[in-house]
């Protein structure tokens, strides 16, 4: 009797730590800022200040149109920019838009007039409750073609397009907790079906993390059409970058004329994995893939960055155009350069009073 007594003792002592020792902290799924690269959409590295603070009215639409001038092999020799900024609510708004530009012209529909300076483009005016701001931008090449989504390689008797999206970044596997690990999924999933960022993506684990690589990508939505000579060749695809990344198109002898048009396309929910560890690592993909293609949904960032945004690239063969000297456009309607001028004139000439202005 006292031998069983003892051996319980031990197995008790023996238990009690591991029974007693606190779980593992929650650790978070890969943040999207930090293993993603920065860009689309474009961030110039140097920005002027502006005399005037940003002031915008949430809720902002923004959709672009890129249009990217190739040349005969594929290669971009142009690229522009249509950005278009629907305002929705009443009041007062100054806002810039980050870009390498080199000139900016009024797009249509626009209800004010665009301005620039360096690496921005310019708005300010006033809000009756609905407002149109769309402006041409044409930008700098090397600084803004590393951001396009895909590829266009023309060569005798082919032209393929290759999702140019795809990017390998750190990761981890591990044991996960299947309550916790449950909660974050659904999160990821309600939140790519609502088109919103997802937020609370802490999961319990039992265990250590093992670090590793993993490939995202956004999915694209290509289509298109060659023409040689008379001959009119269409296609389309989905390129979602891992599994599939390139479309090629045979064509016949000839100069082939290109354009493709490319749009970031939804992400696809599979049926959630049962093992744990399974379901923790198609989480973490689908978290990625998402952020991912929602960097692609803006080539120029919407001064609205919790609102809706949704970007078209088309592709064209085009000659070249002869390159020009930049220059500032500016307009009567609201007058956004005019306010920049002005402030500026201020800060140069009477320094206290633009220290006075700057923070009141």
């Amino acid at each position: 009797m006292r031998r069983l007594v003892v051996a319980g003792a031990v197995a008790a002592s023996l238990w009690a730590p591991a029974a007693g020792a606190a779980p593992p902290p929650p650790v978070s799924l890969p943040w999207p800022p930090e293993v993603l690269p920065r860009t689309p959409p474009l961030a110039p590295e140097t920005t002027g200040v502006l005399p005037l603070p940003p002031r915008f009215l949430r809720g902002l639409d923004n959709r672009e149109r890129v249009v990217v001038g190739i040349d005969e092999e594929g290669k971009p020799h142009s690229v522009r920019v249509l950005q278009t900024i629907v305002l929705k609510r009443l009041g007062d708004y100054v806002l810039t838009v980050p870009a390498p530009v080199q000139s900016v012209t009024p797009g249509p529909g626009t209800e004010s007039q665009p301005g620039r300076r360096e690496n921005q483009i310019l708005w300010e005016g006033f809000s009756p409750g609905r407002r149109v701001l769309a402006a041409w931008a044409d930008l700098r090449l090397a600084e803004s073609v590393a951001g396009l989504p895909v590829e266009v390689k023309v060569e005798p008797g082919a032209v393929t397009v290759r999702n140019a999206t795809g990017v390998t970044v750190p990761s981890f596997s591990a044991e996960p907790d299947p309550v916790s690990l449950g909660q974050v999924s659904g999160r990821v999933r309600s939140s790519i079906k609502a088109d919103v960022f997802p937020e609370g993506l802490n999961v319990g684990l039992r265990g250590s993390t093992t670090p590793e690589q993993l490939r995202v990508a956004a999915p694209l939505r290509v289509s298109g059409t060659v023409r040689v000579g008379g001959e009119r060749i269409p296609f389309s695809g989905r390129l979602d970058g891992v599994r599939r990344s390139e479309l090629r198109v045979p064509v016949p002898e000839g100069k082939p004329e290109v354009e493709v048009q490319v749009q970031p396309d939804d992400v696809r929910l599979p049926r959630p994995a049962r093992n744990p560890r399974a379901l923790l690592a198609q989480t973490i993909a689908l978290e990625l893939t998402y952020a991912r293609k929602r960097q692609f949904d803006q080539f120029l960032s919407s001064p609205d960055q919790t609102g809706p945004s949704s970007a078209t690239y088309v592709y064209r063969t085009t000659a070249p155009r002869p390159s020009a000297e930049p220059a500032a456009t500016s307009g009567e309607g609201d007058n956004t350069v005019g306010w920049i001028v002005l402030g500026l004139g201020l800060a140069a000439a009477l320094p206290v009073a633009a220290v006075v202005w700057a923070h009141s």
